[in-house]
């Protein structure tokens, strides 16, 4: 283990979502993880939470980002926080791939989506100290119609969608 990870020791790849997936490459310390996900066009997340913050940096491309009720458009430089527990998904309508940078705190190291390949960021000798050790979980009936809530933003921007 060290603080450092080269470029090359960090594996790219392949989180399954069940009925999507995406490429990210993750590294974590103890307070937060860091993923770069890029997501092909047509991907679509399912709804799902995690009892973390998620901090996003949209690097390359766009997506739609859906928190609760409220649904935002991502694209290239935008930012976007999701709470902690918030249901949230995302939608990359755009033709092309995205690459989106995210951050959780606490971190999603041990969630089965990255837990594989996520690298430590840790000191030789270290003894890592989490803060917690969330995951994502996925609701079976989620609050309110998804379909309804992405029609209503990606056709008709209306006061539900905030475009950043």
């Amino acid at each position: 283990m060290s603080l450092h990870a080269a470029a090359g020791s960090v594996p790219d790849e392949v989180a399954d979502m069940g009925g999507t997936s995406f490429r990210t490459r993750a590294v974590f310390g103890n307070s937060s993880s860091l993923m770069i996900a890029t997501r092909p066009d047509g991907y679509h997340s399912t709804p799902h939470t995690h009892d973390c913050e998620q901090l996003n940096w949209m690097q390359d491309g766009e997506l739609w980002v859906f928190v609760v009720d409220r649904a935002f458009h991502l694209r290239t430089g935008d930012f976007l926080r999701i709470p902690a527990g918030a249901l949230h998904w995302s939608w990359n309508r755009s033709g092309a791939p995205c690459t989106l940078v995210e951050v959780h705190t606490p971190g999603l190291q041990h969630d089965p989506l990255i837990s594989g390949y996520a690298v430590g960021l840790h000191d030789e000798g270290e003894v890592p100290e989490f803060l917690g050790s969330p995951v994502s979980e996925f609701p079976d009936d989620p609050a309110f119609d998804v379909a309804v809530a992405e029609k209503a933003a990606t056709d008709d921007p209306a006061p539900a969608v905030d475009a950043g």
